[in-house]
């Protein structure tokens, strides 16, 4: 049986999952409005049936690929030969002060629950795209507050089943977790905050809202920092030191990787559609037409030149599908 026959028949079997799209175009479903076609790609509005979706693929060894927000990813022009799973779900329940998200809802707008609810600890969220299951898989953050902070438990999907994961065990790092490197599908996210008052948590989430608008690009489409900034080890402090690199940032043991791009000269640099962004070094932007080809020469080309005069080797924040 060949692979279109294959495919086919999947089609018909999944249709009552959700809503089904045949060779779609991923640009339409990410932040940076690149990307080849996905064969099959599926709309899905309840964990529960994300759940009996993903059995079903399992059981008949068709790869699939998740989406929540398309935000933090380059998809290849090639696209993706297999079966694209959106998780829309946006529902939640609070009890206390603890929220309990579907995956698929955004960032911004579970942000904007806790504030109605009169909890404080997230007001940060309210400027982060994509969606909470991709926020946590990425530990993801803005303006010192992070994922690792509020998260209390991920539900997951792993090997068939559905798995309870608590915080000591998902290895919170800087920009990374556990479900970077291995192939759990985030489900739920029960978060943790504290008591707070509804019209302080909007005043600081207006100022956090205002702060990176003013800081990062507007008015083309980016996926977000491309680079983790990096974190210095001490045993470089004085060569840094003596390459320019501000004391301030040795302090904090984090060089930002938008001032190394903006220090090699990078900044405004073009290859076809892609081109990395005046205002803030860690951002490309897609100027109309880029390809996932151009945005990697852009990566391939800001690496060489860091290392090439820092001796750093910058680390993809991103992920590349």
């Amino acid at each position: 049986m060949n692979n279109a026959i294959i495919m086919e028949e999947i089609y018909k079997t999944i249709k009552h999952f959700g809503k089904v799209k045949i060779d779609e175009p991923l640009q339409k479903h990410t932040t940076f409005k690149i990307g080849g076609n996905a064969k099959i790609f599926i709309t899905v509005e309840k964990v529960d049936a994300v759940i009996e979706l993903l059995q079903y693929l399992d059981e008949k060894g068709v790869a699939y690929m998740i989406f929540g927000g398309g935000s933090n990813m380059l998809v290849a022009d090639e696209g993706f030969d297999g079966v694209v799973v959106k998780i829309s779900d946006k529902t939640h329940t609070v009890v206390g002060n603890h929220i309990t998200s579907a995956a698929g809802m955004t960032t911004v707008g579970l942000a904007r629950v806790t504030i109605d609810e009169g909890l404080t600890g997230f007001e940060w969220g309210v400027g982060v795209p994509g969606s909470i299951g991709g926020a946590v898989r990425g530990n993801a953050g803005a303006t010192g507050g992070e994922m690792k902070d509020i998260v209390e438990s991920v539900e997951v999907y792993r090997n068939g089943e559905v798995s309870t994961i608590k915080k000591e065990d998902i290895a919170f790092q800087y920009r990374d977790t556990i479900f970077k490197h291995n192939s759990d599908v985030i489900l739920r996210v029960t978060i943790t905050l504290e008591k707070g008052e509804n019209a302080t948590g909007l005043k600081q989430a207006m100022e956090y809202l205002a702060y990176r608008n003013s800081t990062q690009p507007q008015g083309h489409a980016s996926t977000g920092c491309i680079f983790k900034n990096h974190e210095v080890k001490d045993d470089r402090h004085d060569a840094l030191k003596d390459l320019g690199v501000p004391e301030e940032f040795l302090k904090n043991k984090k060089i930002p990787a938008g001032w190394l791009v903006e220090k090699v000269g990078l900044k405004g640099k073009e290859i076809g559609g892609a081109k990395v962004s005046e205002r803030h070094g860690n951002f490309i932007v897609n100027t109309g037409n880029a390809r996932a080809e151009d945005v990697e020469k852009l990566i391939d080309e800001i690496k060489q030149k860091v290392y090439d005069t820092y001796s750093i080797s910058l680390e993809e924040e991103i992920q590349r599908v």
